[in-house]
């Protein structure tokens, strides 16, 4: 009777899972938008509001109708780590706007930075402000464009630069290569850091990692328990040691206790040290980036 009651405890605890990550029926679809690039769904169900963006099967962008600040997706709390390598950053810019979840919690811990969010569908711009709460202010600035187009142009230094943007559930190839982060590396501010939301896969993670160690040098990353995500920080200039990082995250936390969210457990559970890669790993290049294919390669 014992081992029964667990196996159907452990049933219900799986199908709730799994439910997160089900297709949005017909009936949750509340918005359908074909934007000059791609189609734009937006669903709700069960309080949670997502976009979806090229399909149903991608998931950009979520929100707790009932708690905004709580983060639904993983990956993104797992961005607001790079908090733990930056004091008090007073520009910061997020590429890739999806529905403004990180944006909206960068403004609650930075309340006095000035945010400057690059988005190229003038589209997922519209469904963020109608359904996702998104809006600019004096200091909350928007660039509809391409992000690299965009970076290549300005002058401006950002002491954070977080990478955010995807298309067709995998990166933009021409915002992975040595090509772009080198132009990421030449708008930071000194001592700035960038920090970017990729996957753990691992002939892509491979190449990533080769890739931003030949921009960069060394590199911090965290691999998500619950998703597949990987977020990479990385900077000019040395990295902070482990253990700086996580003293300053446990300053920040203790002075401005950010909503609904536990970095320090973050960092506690999510940290690896010393990423490896094979040393014949090819960095990505603009003349050969393919993460379509090894996004999907096993």
């Amino acid at each position: 009777m014992t081992r029964f009651v667990l196996f159907f405890v452990a049933i219900i605890f799986l199908v709730s899972i799994v439910s997160l990550y089900l297709l949005p029926t017909s009936g949750d679809i509340i918005h359908e938008k074909e934007s000059p690039y791609q189609t734009i769904y937006i669903s709700e169900a069960n309080g949670i509001r997502r976009m979806h963006v090229g399909s149903l099967l991608d998931r950009s962008s979520a929100m707790d109708l009932n708690d905004p600040y709580r983060h639904v997706y993983e990956y993104t709390g797992m961005m607001m780590l790079v908090s733990g390598y930056v004091d008090a950053p007073k520009k910061i810019l997020v590429v890739g706007l999806g529905g403004g979840t990180v944006t909206r919690t960068l403004r609650m811990i930075y309340p006095d930075a000035e945010i400057t969010n690059v988005e190229f569908d003038p589209e997922i711009v519209a469904m963020a402000r109608q359904y996702f709460g998104y809006a600019e202010d004096a200091k909350m600035k928007l660039v509809v464009e391409d992000a690299r187009r965009w970076l290549r142009r300005t002058t401006e230094q950002f002491d954070v630069i977080l990478l955010d943007a995807y298309h067709g559930g995998y990166i933009p190839f021409h915002l992975t290569t040595r090509e772009f982060l080198e132009i990421v590396r030449e708008r930071l501010s000194p001592g700035g850091v960038v920090c970017s939301n990729t996957w753990t896969n691992q002939a892509l993670a491979d190449r990533e990692s080769a890739t931003y160690h030949a921009v960069f040098g060394g590199f911090h990353h965290y691999i998500g328990k619950w998703s597949t995500n990987r977020i990479i920080v990385a900077a000019p200039s040395n990295l902070p040691s482990p253990e700086e990082v996580r003293s300053r995250i446990v300053e920040l936390e203790v002075a401005r206790k950010p909503e609904r969210l536990d970095l320090k457990g973050m960092f506690d559970n999510l940290f690896e040290s010393n990423p490896t890669w094979p040393a014949s790993t090819k960095i990505l290049t603009d003349d050969h980036a393919p993460v379509n294919l090894l996004k999907d390669e096993k």
